[in-house]
């Protein structure tokens, strides 16, 4: 116990030797490129060597050093253009640089590195941000008077970006933004694109929940767009019993669970009780009486299918006879008498086994209008689902076992040592016939989802 624990000390204290030994190497490395850089007056270059150092190895002294003098000379490099827009009352550029510098300034700090950085500079950037705000304010202001929306909201963030709580540019940004998406929004509720007037309001009630009554006519376009879709039960053609029934469920539930707030479904149980106060079963109704009942249910469409194939192929099992190695050790004595070991191979048998399994169905589905009863969609979808199995049986241990070259000779090499021990761990059962239906099943399901969704898409603009 006491040996292990020894062992395991002096295991973690090798490895962050080594990991330290490693960083120091890869700082000093960075360093040096970063001293060449400086010697050529690459102080830029130098610098960003002297930065990466220091994330190999914070606090290393001499990339520290070497920062300080080469950082100070790119930050005094970037406040000199920032006094050169300041003489050319290039306002924006001003800002852009001091940005700059101040970003450069933090970045250093963030490695210990202290630059100069005079208050002098902050107190002139003070003075022409207020005074670029204040002209950019102007222009924002006239633009939102002209209805340019796009142009007065672009400035107003810019403003917003520079100093949050000026006047009220937020207020103005958010109307710059909301006020054209509302009239977009409130043409196309005249024009019955429901959608698009949904995801406009959406938007806007997004930026600005309060915007007139944004919150109120978001929901008059949703539910004026609404398409309603009534479940029937749909038919089993297969041999395979209650698919139809399982898939049913599948459908319904990934259609109520559906992200297009515009499609809605009768599920089930309203259906049922419905028909039971009509009193016909859903297993009888006729073409006419379907249309009826989509009708007493405020439904548009109505989604009738029918599960036309569903099966599933199993090979046999079979095998293929294989020699390989088995590898074992000999103990040796040389001729000084010291004891040794030599790895020897002897030939042996295994077999490989295989197998396999593919399961298929096929779903026709038919989605009718209730306001004309033409068929909207008539489709038939297909899916498959397989399964493999490839296993070796071995009467040995597998950690010795090897395979034969074409040649018959031992194959030793590592990977196709660790593939043969795979194939011994492997599963020997295929998935069940249950769970390859459970598979087919929310494949067509997902895929009824799609074809529904994208129908409903083209209904409701």
């Amino acid at each position: 116990m006491n040996k292990t624990v020894t062992l395991i000390w002096a295991f973690t204290i090798g490895l962050f030797f080594v990991l330290g030994f490693s960083s120091c190497n890869g700082a000093k490395a960075y360093t040096k490129k970063g001293a060449k850089m400086e010697s050529a007056g690459m102080i830029d270059q130098a610098a960003d060597y002297y930065f990466t150092a220091l994330q190999k190895k914070p606090a290393y002294i001499d990339a520290l050093t070497g920062l300080k003098r080469t950082g100070q000379q790119v930050l005094s490099r970037i406040l000199v253009t920032f006094d050169q827009a300041i003489l050319l009352n290039n306002r924006q550029s001003a800002i852009e640089a001091f940005k700059k510098a101040e970003d450069y300034n933090n970045k250093a700090a963030a490695y210990g590195v202290t630059l100069l950085f005079p208050e002098s500079k902050r107190a002139v950037y003070e003075n022409v941000k207020n005074a670029h705000v204040e002209e950019l304010y102007g222009v924002a202001t006239e633009h939102l008077e002209s209805n340019r929306y796009a142009e007065s909201l672009k400035l107003f963030e810019e403003i917003i970006s520079l100093i949050p709580t000026y006047k009220d540019a937020k207020q103005l940004a958010d109307y710059s933004f909301c006020k054209p998406a509302y009239e977009l929004g409130i043409q196309a509720m005249e024009d019955n694109l429901y959608r698009t007037a949904y995801e406009a309001f959406d938007k806007v009630y997004k930026r600005d929940a309060s915007f007139e009554d944004t919150s109120q006519i978001r929901e008059e376009a949703l539910i004026a767009g609404r398409y309603t879709i009534a479940l029937m039960k749909f038919e089993n053609g297969s041999n395979r019993r209650n698919i139809n029934t399982k898939l049913s469920s599948l459908v319904e539930e990934r259609l109520l669970n559906s992200n297009d707030p515009f499609l809605m479904v009768v599920d089930r149980e309203s259906l049922e009780l419905i028909l039971q106060e009509q009193h016909l079963e859903l297993s009888g109704l006729t073409s006419g009486s379907e249309l009826e009942i989509g009708s007493i249910l405020g439904a548009k469409a109505i989604l009738k299918g029918t599960v036309t194939d569903c099966s599933i192929s199993t090979t046999p099992l079979r095998h293929d006879n294989k020699r390989g190695y088995k590898r074992y050790r000999v103990e040796t004595v040389n001729a000084d008498g010291k004891k040794g070991y030599t790895t020897k191979y002897k030939s042996v048998g295994y077999a490989e086994y295989y197998q396999s399994t593919e399961a298929s169905m096929s779903f026709t589905l038919k989605l009718i209008s209730m306001e004309t009863g033409a068929i909207l969609s008539s489709e038939t979808v297909k899916t498959t689902k397989s399964d493999q199995v490839r296993y070796i049986k071995y009467g040995g241990e597998a950690a010795n076992l090897y395979a034969a070259n074409t040649n018959g000779s031992v194959n030793t090499s590592s990977n196709s040592h660790n593939k043969i021990v795979s194939l011994t761990k492997e599963r020997r059962d295929l998935k069940s016939d249950n769970l390859l239906m459970d598979d087919l099943t929310k494949g067509i399901a997902a895929k009824v989802q799609t074809e529904i969704e994208s129908i409903i898409q083209d209904q409701v603009k």
